[in-house]
C-alpha cells in the first residue's frame, strides 16, 4: 500500500486542528504520514491532539523560516511519501478522499488528481461570494477545464490534491513559489503540461471562518492575485507578434493595465464606452472598438463577465483570429 505524506503548515488554529486530524484518522486508507510544521504560531494546536501525537504516523516540525510556502518547504523535505498531499489545519477529508485519490493516479495518465469542494462554518452561514467560487470550482471539475480557465482564478482549492512525489519534484517543488503559493503551483503544472483529472464528488471541506488567511493576508487580496497572473501571462502565454488588448476598464482592467505598464508591455486598452475616457487612464490611452487597426490575431485579456461569443462578435470586424484570456 503506497505511502502518502499530507503536509500541513499551520498558524492560530487552535479551534480547528483536532477536526481536521480526527479526519485524517478516519481516512479508509491507512498508510499515512501527517507532517504538520508550525509557522509561528501563537496558540498551542498540539494541545489539542496530544492523545494522538503517540502515533508514528505523525510528525511534527518548526518552521525555520517564515510564512507558509518555507513551512511547505520544510514538510517535503522530511515527507517520505510516494505521493504528496497538503491539507491546511482547519479543513476537514471525507473518509474515501485519499484512498480514492490515490485509486485515480494508480489507474489512470494523470499527474494530478482533485475533486469538488464544499465550504462549511460554525455558525451555518457562507456569504455568497464564496457560494459563487465553490460552484465555479465545481464546474471546473465537472467540464475538466482547469487550465482553460487559470487565468480567471486558481481552478483547485490548495489542500484538495494528490500527486506522485516524483511529479511535484520535476516541477521544482515549492521552492521560490510566489504568494498566493497555490495559485503559482497550478501555474507550474500548467507549464510542465501536468493533465489533471477530477473526480465528480465532494473530496474537500473547506471551513469559512474570520481568521482565514485568505481573509486577513495581503498575500491573497485581489492585488497579489492579479500580480502573479500577469507576470505567469508575460512569461508563459504572451505571444509579442501579436497585438495584445486588454478588454474593460473596470476594476480588474486597471489592475490588469497597471501591471502590464509596470512590465513595459505594450497593449491597447479597449472600453465599449470610450467617451468616458477622453484623457485616457494612467497615462494610457483608452479605445473603442472601431478605432483598433484591422489585424489579423490578437490576444485579448478579457477583464469584464462579457461572454466570449459576444466578445468574439464584438471584436469580428477587425481582427481576424483572437485567442481570449478571462481574468
Amino acid at each position: 500500500m503506497a505511502l502518502i505524506s499530507i503536509l500541513t503548515p499551520y498558524r492560530n488554529a487552535e479551534k480547528y486542528i483536532r477536526e481536521t486530524a480526527l479526519s485524517i484518522f478516519g481516512q479508509t486508507h491507512t498508510n499515512w504520514e501527517w507532517i504538520l510544521v508550525n509557522d509561528h504560531s501563537e496558540e498551542n494546536e498540539l494541545a489539542e491532539i496530544a492523545d494522538l501525537l503517540n502515533d508514528p504516523r505523525i510528525k511534527w516540525l518548526e518552521n525555520k523560516g517564515r510564512g507558509i510556502v518555507d513551512a511547505l518547504c520544510m514538510a517535503f523535505e522530511h515527507a517520505s511519501g510516494e505521493y504528496i498531499t497538503r491539507m491546511d489545519a482547519d479543513d476537514v477529508m471525507p473518509a474515501f478522499k485519499l484512498m480514492e485519490f490515490l485509486r485515480v493516479l494508480e489507474n489512470e495518465k494523470a499527474q494530478i488528481v482533485t475533486g469538488k469542494v464544499k465550504y462549511f462554518s460554525q455558525t451555518g452561514l457562507i456569504s455568497s461570494g464564496y457560494l459563487a467560487y465553490e460552484n465555479w470550482l465545481n464546474e471546473r471539475v465537472e467540464q475538466q477545464d482547469f487550465y482553460g480557465q487559470i487565468y480567471r482564478e486558481c481552478t483547485l482549492a490548495s489542500g484538495n490534491w494528490l500527486m506522485r512525489r516524483s511529479d511535484l519534484e520535476t516541477c521544482g517543488g515549492f521552492t521560490r513559489l510566489n504568494y498566493p503559493e497555490d495559485y503559482d503551483l497550478l501555474f507550474r503544472w500548467y507549464q510542465s503540461g501536468y493533465v489533471i483529472t477530477g473526480l465528480d464528488r465532494v473530496t474537500h471541506w473547506w471551513r469559512d471562518h474570520d481568521t482565514r488567511t485568505s481573509k486577513t493576508s495581503a498575500d491573497y487580496a485581489q492585488k497579489a492575485f492579479f500580480s502573479l497572473k500577469i507576470d505567469r501571462f508575460v512569461s508563459l502565454d504572451w505571444d509579442e507578434k501579436q497585438q495584445l488588448i486588454v478588454n474593460g476598464t473596470g476594476q480588474k482592467g486597471r489592475l490588469v493595465a497597471k501591471q502590464l505598464i509596470q512590465k513595459h508591455v505594450s497593449f491597447t486598452w479597449i472600453s465599449h464606452e470610450p467617451e468616458k475616457f477622453p484623457k485616457g487612464i494612467y497615462g494610457h490611452a483608452v479605445l473603442g472598438i472601431d478605432t483598433i487597426p484591422v489585424c489579423e490575431c490578437a490576444q485579448i485579456l478579457n477583464t469584464t463577465l462579457i461572454d466570449e461569443c459576444e466578445l468574439k462578435e464584438y471584436y469580428q470586424s477587425v481582427i481576424s483570429e483572437v485567442r481570449f484570456f478571462n481574468l
